[in-house]
């Protein structure tokens, strides 16, 4: 029993040792951009609670009218447009956009908060006029990934969006995304010698491959002011037009 212990110790340290002189080798790319975000943001969660239904049957009549009252507040509270100007046309909260990887992702070499990119795959058009034209790239990032691993733990690769810019360079800020949650085999597993603990270390779980093209869709985190009026719009998005940081140099 000892002369196994020792030799399981020994093919564990082996394998920590090579993980650890790999790994960074695997995970270094020049090329990887990360993006900074608020840690405790979960772009994945439900902001909404659901409704819950009352049964008025049970209430009296001053209950009855105390909700309907409420109710009513509620309705005018939710009509009322945040961040936007009277007058002004924006791109509603919620709004989802159908969007694919540039490129493929995994959750082998991936890392938490590496910037991915994706485009559009139809128009975005407001009263008539494109807003965001199909094709039009935007930017996500990884917010939770985790590589395959000994035991049968599959990996997990969620890519949450970020932001896309209309046509007038308006940026759109995003949430949701493309989720991949492998499933686990429980984690580790209890076992009752150290030859079986070796060998769960060789039961390697599947990675999460997304090939490039892979459709998903992101949706508009809060109601985007467009900086147009209703009339104006269709100029303001016209593509001819530049947009962007203007600059007036005088030259003497």
């Amino acid at each position: 029993m000892k002369r196994t212990g020792k030799f399981a110790a020994a093919i564990i340290s082996g394998i920590m040792m090579v993980n650890g002189l790999c790994l960074p080798m695997a995970y270094a790319s020049p090329a990887s951009r990360y993006v900074n975000v608020d840690e405790k943001y979960d772009p994945f969660a439900e902001e909404e609670e659901p409704v819950k239904e009352v049964d008025t049957s049970k209430l009296t009549f001053k209950e009855r009218m105390a909700l309907q009252a409420k109710q009513e507040q509620a309705t005018t509270q939710k009509v009322a447009i945040t961040n936007v100007l009277p007058g002004h046309i924006y791109i509603p909260k919620q709004t989802m956009l159908n969007v694919e990887l540039i490129e493929a992702a995994n959750s082998k070499t991936y890392k938490k908060n590496q910037q991915v990119e994706f485009r559009t795959t139809e128009n975005l058009i407001i009263n008539g006029v494109v807003v965001i034209p199909k094709g039009t790239v935007g930017m996500g990032y990884v917010y939770e990934v985790q590589k395959a691993g000994g035991f049968g733990r599959k990996g997990v690769l969620r890519i949450a969006g970020k932001e896309i810019k209309t046509l007038n360079n308006v940026t759109v800020p995003l949430r949701k995304g493309l989720e991949g949650k492998g499933k686990t085999d429980g984690g580790a597993v209890a076992v009752a010698a150290a030859v079986s603990l070796v060998g769960g270390l060789f039961m390697k779980g599947s990675n999460i491959n997304y090939p490039a093209g892979t459709d998903f869709q992101v949706e508009v985190r809060d109601n985007v002011d467009l900086g147009v009026t209703p009339e104006e719009l269709k100029e303001a998005m016209n593509p001819n037009i530049p947009h962007g940081q203007e600059l007036t140099i005088e030259v003497k």
